[in-house]
């Protein structure tokens, strides 16, 4: 039993590390700055950085609830004061929002089970952490080896990896927007995606071989006797 709860906290804990290195770089405002400045986005879109930025953060708070939609959120875009989103970005940002607001479900409902988990593992008076290092060491060494295979995939050729995801993810074809047309996809062309993409990929990366890292010490300071599987 406390190996199958242990597996569980690990899935738990994997979801967590899935959902959480999406949305930290999704509303991690410096991270658009940066990337504004590198894209020549402002420049593009005919905008002041400023005006972009407060765009931004009022897109942001619409993917995080904050605020009811986006058909009216205005900018001066080359000198003419406008309605920022077209009717087409604004439909496909609603799906946008519905695929954040199941990945922070997934990360709270996680959270919580792990939680969960961990107490009723104490409760029944198992090694914790000598069960937890063990399954989160593996799953996540599974999980890195799975994903290595999948950033090699979608590097080999990014933008067809980024249609077929939208292929995936969306019943429709408002995710294809004409820069000649639509702001949206100035504001954020595939290059930011690639850039994200790698933040998200390293993030994943980096809280997995930390994990298994820290698993792997504890591990080699308890007794052998200890690594029995009942």
């Amino acid at each position: 039993m406390r190996w199958v709860m242990g597996y569980a906290a690990a899935l738990c804990l994997l979801l967590i590390i899935v959902s959480q290195s999406i949305i930290f770089p999704t509303f991690f405002m410096p991270f658009y700055r940066w990337q504004y400045n590198r894209l020549d986005v402002a420049e593009t879109i005919q905008i002041e950085e400023e005006e972009l930025m407060r765009v931004t953060v009022e897109l942001l708070d619409y993917m995080r609830n904050r605020r009811d939609s986006i058909a009216d959120i205005r900018a001066v875009v080359d000198g003419e004061e406008r309605y920022f989103f077209s009717d087409i970005e604004i439909r496909h940002m609603i799906d946008v929002l519905h695929l954040y607001d199941i990945a922070f479900r997934v990360r709270n409902v996680s959270f919580f089970a792990l939680v969960a988990l961990v107490l009723a593992m104490i409760l029944i008076r198992c090694n914790v952490f000598f069960v937890l290092s063990r399954c989160i060491r593996e799953i996540l060494a599974g999980f890195l080896i799975l994903s290595t295979m999948l950033v090699v995939i979608i590097a080999i050729n990014f933008e067809r990896a980024f249609d077929i995801f939208h292929h995936i993810f969306f019943n429709n074809d408002y995710w294809v927007l004409d820069p000649r047309v639509d702001l949206l996809i100035n504001m954020v062309p595939i290059y930011f995606f690639i850039h994200i993409s790698i933040f998200i990929a390293a993030l994943m990366a980096v809280s997995s071989i930390l994990l298994i890292v820290a698993g792997t010490i504890y591990l080699r300071k308890m007794p052998r006797t200890t690594f029995s599987r009942p």
